[in-house]
Formats: C-alpha cells, structure tokens, sequence
C-alpha cells in the first residue's frame, strides 16, 4: 500500500454535465485543487479543466490520492451548493484511475489531462490555456506564465498568501477549514500552480521535447485505447435491483444467508471482491451493496 504511483483522477462528464457552468466556477476548482495539494500527500503532476469535468495526474500512493479525490469532491461539491440554486443539484462523483507500470499509457494519460481543451473544438492550445497546467511543461526560462496576465492583458506581480487581506484569502480558499502555506504566490485571485507542481515530473515521463511532441499529437486509436482501459477499470453499473439480487444470491452461496448486513467486515470484503471479480460492478455499487464505504472498498477491493 506504501508504493507510490500514477493515478489518474476524473470523472464521467455524461454524469457531471454541470460541473462549470460560469468563469466563478473555474476560478474555483483551480485554486481548490492547490487547496488540496496543500492538504494531502499526493502530489499534482498535470492538469486541466473541462465545464463537465477535471482532469488530474496525481503521483502518490494510492491512499494518499485517494485522499486528494475525496477532498476535491467535497470541497467542490460544498462551493457548488453555496453559489448555485438548490435545484442545481451537482453531483461530483470522480475516479481514480492507476496508471500501473505501461510507460507508453503513462504518456498516453498525462498529455491526455493537458489537451481536453483544444481536443474538445476550444480555439486554445495547452500552453494557452487558463484552466490547466499546460503552459509549465517544456518552456524556456524566459516566458511569463499565463496566469500573470489579467482579463485585459495587464501583467500583475503574484503576492504570498500570507499578504493577502481576510476576504481575498476567503475569496481564493472557498473554505474556512482549510488552508495553504503563506509563501505561496498568487496571482489574479488564482493560486499558482508553480507553488505546489514540479514540471520535472512531467517532463521526465516523455524525457525529450521531441516526444511529447510526437504525444501531444496522439492519433485517435490510442485516446480510444486509453479510453477502454479507463471503462474496464471502472466497472459495470447495474440496476440496483439487480445488483442486489446477485449480492444476495453470491451472499447465500458464500456464507448461506443472503443478507450482507449480518456479514462482519472481513466477510463483507471478501463478498465485495468475489462481486468485483465475478461481476465487475462499479466501486460505488460495491458500497452500496455490501454496505461499506466506498473509501474502504477502493483500497482493500481491487
């Protein structure tokens, strides 16, 4: 458990259709994603933000990123419900996907979390774009990061945290319980992504210019194949009903009665990983069914 590794974090954009819905929204999930680095032992490699969904590379053990996932839906999810009508109803529910020992899906994945933009029709290449972390990898030492510049193109000198005045430091966290170091730059009411990504890291995964080149303009087959490995890691969703029908029937195979609920904890892993085996529902149904948390699912249920 101990072993750090790349995980990929993001979310079904079919399922979170309304995860941005104004610029206030950006401006939000970016600086809460620094909230989190600042907060959990994984470390951010890459980055972007789509209005439907994020994009993450995390480098950590699988607890650690786990941990980053599960503060970025609730600290997102608790500024979504404070700014929006309670009919918004956002439901932000991510992935963490492992990355493993594939060196080429590795770099597959990772210029995948910088490109979503300019793949999805926006008139922006990665560098250029505000919302992820494109412009820090495989620049010169004489360029002036994008965030520097203010809606008009005005260039601003980025201020510690610990400078700030109590309402732009509230404006910037979005939470009152959290916090980040005070010798972090801002700039623009954004936390710098140079504060807590080290572009070394990135850079090192494709280790040449030329080949991140060569990545950055991946053909389709491998986005597709990408795409595949991250729908069979996630699972098969079934109806509830039916879902709990197999349960209870694997349930009374197992243990010779069909309610989980009279399982201890061990017995109900064990159900969860024969479910996860058999049937490869989702982490989330797993959960459900078996009536664990799905973060005790995620690390002992593979």
């Amino acid at each position: 458990m101990n072993r750090k590794a790349f995980f990929h974090l993001c979310a079904n954009g079919a399922e979170v259709r309304n995860f941005i819905i104004c610029k206030a929204d950006y401006r939000a999930a970016f600086n809460l994603i620094g909230v989190c680095a600042a907060n959990t032992d994984a470390l951010v490699v890459s980055f972007s933000l789509e209005d439907t969904h994020p994009h993450i590379l995390l480098y950590g053990t699988y607890e650690a990123c786990l941990a980053f996932k599960n503060l970025f839906e609730k600290l997102y999810s608790r500024y979504a419900a404070a700014t929006r009508d309670k009919g918004d109803n956002l439901v932000l529910h991510c992935e963490l996907y492992p990355i493993g020992d594939d060196v080429d899906y590795l770099r597959n994945v990772a210029v995948y979390t910088i490109i979503q933009a300019t793949k999805d029709g926006k008139p922006v290449m990665p560098y250029d774009y505000p919302w992820g972390t494109g412009a820090l990898y495989f620049r010169s030492g004489f360029h002036i990061p994008i965030w520097y510049f203010d809606s008009e193109g005005r260039i601003h000198e980025p201020v510690p945290f610990r400078d700030l005045g109590a309402r732009e430091k509230r404006a910037i966290l979005h939470t009152r319980s959290l916090s980040i170091p005070g010798d972090w730059l801002t700039c623009n009411g954004l936390i710098l992504p140079e504060n807590y990504i080290d572009p070394h890291i990135f850079e090192g995964i494709y280790q040449t210019c030329n080949r991140f080149r060569v990545y950055l303009s991946s053909p389709r087959k491998r986005e597709e194949e990408m795409l595949a490995q991250m729908a069979q890691y996630r699972g098969v969703a079934l109806e509830d009903q039916e879902a709990r029908r197999i349960c209870g029937d694997l349930c009374k195979q197992m243990f010779g009665f069909r309610d989980p609920r009279r399982l201890n904890g061990q017995q109900r892993l064990a159900l969860a990983r024969e479910l996860r085996r058999s049937y490869h529902l989702t982490f989330r149904q797993l959960s459900l069914m078996v009536r664990l948390p799905e973060s005790e699912i995620r690390v002992f249920v593979r």
